[in-house]
């Protein structure tokens, strides 16, 4: 029996590199409402590793938190609760802009500030906590042009996270939580600038977000996270592909386990389309039951 697909995976959410790396987002929450509903969120218990393997086959950036309620980010509000005082929003700060928080804190709300999904402007860089998004969202800017998309925070609890039916909750950055869009992998259905990629690290049974592709590194590149890849492919630890640097990871296609003949023997010989739900593990969703990915065979 295969084991899952899911423990080949490098780590999805952006948790920066100590203090220097680079970040990815997420989305999430505003007030519940009868939209909303709670769903599984993945780093909310996964482990962190530095580099290479982590000693359960995922490897992380570094970093950062992988739980929802990090105590080692000094906080003087709530992200999920948006407790601040009228006028203020609850939101990530770090003191460079390595999308690393260094403390949660209650941050000037924009008179004029805009919706989630709305285009926003950040002042200064990308953890300033100073843009123009209302409360409960946070401006995301990838390009370093100080200008991006208004994200929301997940509502709720990072035991019980909630997000829209249609939406997913993933800790990013390091611990702080965000709603994407729930997407198909086979297909690619994510907006430009965002693949489909898995919404955790762990083994199997987890779903599909969209999410910004930070870096894009083509098939059998070098790669560091999952939205390091460009859309279609996976991040993967460097056994499952040939000839890949044993200490990053490397970047192989999704596939459909249904395909024939099978069209991963085309990109490397050693290579064979793998489910990504095996060992009696059923997927989240229907549309993902023929999702695999193109590795060495375990």
């Amino acid at each position: 029996m295969l084991r899952a697909l899911g423990p080949w995976v490098l780590s999805l959410a952006i948790a920066g590199c100590g203090k220097s790396g680079t970040g990815g987002g997420g989305s999430s929450g505003t007030t519940t409402t009868g939209g909303t509903t709670t769903t599984t969120t993945s780093g909310t218990s996964g482990s962190v590793a530095t580099g290479g393997d982590g000693g359960s086959g995922v490897a992380d950036s570094g970093g950062g938190s992988s739980t929802g309620n990090d105590t080692s980010i000094d906080a003087q509000c709530s992200i999920w609760e948006q407790d601040c005082a009228p006028g203020e929003k609850c939101a990530p700060w770090s003191a460079e802009p390595d999308l690393v928080p260094d403390e949660i804190r209650c941050c000037p709300e924009d008179a004029n500030a805009g919706q989630p999904g709305d285009p926003c402007v950040i002042e200064g860089y990308l953890g300033s906590c100073i843009d123009d998004c209302e409360k409960g969202s946070m401006c995301l800017d990838f390009d370093g042009d100080l200008m991006g998309t208004c994200q929301r925070y997940c509502e709720g609890s990072a035991d019980q996270p909630m997000c829209e039916f249609d939406e997913g909750c993933l800790i990013y950055f390091a611990g702080v939580p965000f709603c994407f869009d729930k997407c198909d992998p086979l297909v690619q259905d994510c907006p430009d600038g965002e693949g489909c990629y898995p919404d955790e690290e762990a083994p199997g049974g987890t779903g599909f977000l969209c999410l910004p592709t930070i870096g894009g590194s083509g098939a059998g590149e070098l790669c560091w996270l999952l939205s390091g890849c460009e859309p279609s492919l996976l991040c993967v630890t460097p056994e499952f592909v040939p000839g890949c640097n044993e200490n990053f990871g490397c970047c192989t296609p999704l596939c459909d386990i249904t395909e024939q003949p099978d069209p991963c023997p085309a990109v490397d010989p050693a290579l064979a389309c793998v489910s990504w739900y095996v060992g009696g593990q059923d997927p989240p969703e229907a549309a993902y039951q023929n999702v695999g990915a193109c590795v060495i065979p375990p």
